[in-house]
């Protein structure tokens, strides 16, 4: 690897085996299989908590930890490769033993990571990409934010959602764990598809031009 500051990571959240392959949360790991195709890379075997393939820059990573303990992976990946990844802001605030702020901040250095992942609360087709953010109720992203210290990193979510209604609450873990329909199938291909375009697009180009060129917003069916 390169030093952190060129290095750029990406992290596609699902969970692994073939029982879950076809899983609608499992829409991160598709993206990330297809970019690697593009890429011409083959998935390798880290440790037993993750899938890695890359180049000298940058690094593709597939947890295989379950969902809730994405976080984990990265966290061994990043020991293994000697690459420290962060979700911290930039500089960290120093207090004084008074409680007041004192005027040095010390710099956080590290890469970070760049996380995919399904997204209920988004219809199905949509591609939301933000610099930083809550977790929004997604466990591997939840488990990033806890084991990277904060939630200062990029995040390209994949909207799940039904475009006809809403999942309602008690049935989401059952929903996200299920395969996608046959009818959604066009759709998907064509989220996976966008995703790894816009990954691709900010591996030669910045965040801010990936967000304009590459966010896009599905509008649900009418529900009147």
């Amino acid at each position: 690897m390169v030093n952190d500051q060129q290095t750029r990571v990406i992290a596609g959240l699902g969970n692994p085996g073939l029982k879950y392959a076809r899983n609608r949360h499992n829409v991160g790991f598709m993206v990330l299989d297809e970019l690697a195709s593009r890429m011409d890379w083959e998935f390798q075997t880290g440790s037993k908590t993750h899938l890695w393939a890359g180049g000298p820059d940058v690094a593709l990573i597939k947890p295989m930890t379950y969902m809730n303990l994405s976080g984990e992976a990265l966290v061994d990946w990043s020991q293994r490769q000697a690459v420290p990844l962060t979700g911290q802001p930039e500089a960290v605030p120093q207090w004084g033993e008074d409680g007041e702020l004192l005027a040095d901040v010390e710099p956080v250095t590290g890469v970070r990571p760049l996380i995919v992942c399904d997204d209920l609360a988004l219809p199905l087709g949509s591609v939301r990409l933000r610099a930083q953010g809550r977790s929004g109720g997604q466990n591997g992203l939840a488990s990033a934010i806890e084991c990277l210290g904060g939630d200062v990193f990029p995040r390209l979510r994949l909207g799940i959602a039904p475009l006809e209604a809403p999942v309602p609450p008690e049935d989401w873990p059952d929903y996200v764990l299920a395969d996608f329909e046959e009818s959604e199938i066009a759709a998907v291909k064509g989220l996976i598809d966008h995703a790894a375009s816009a990954l691709e697009f900010w591996l030669a180009e910045s965040f801010e031009r990936t967000i304009s060129r590459f966010n896009r917003r599905i509008r649900p069916e009418s529900r009147g």
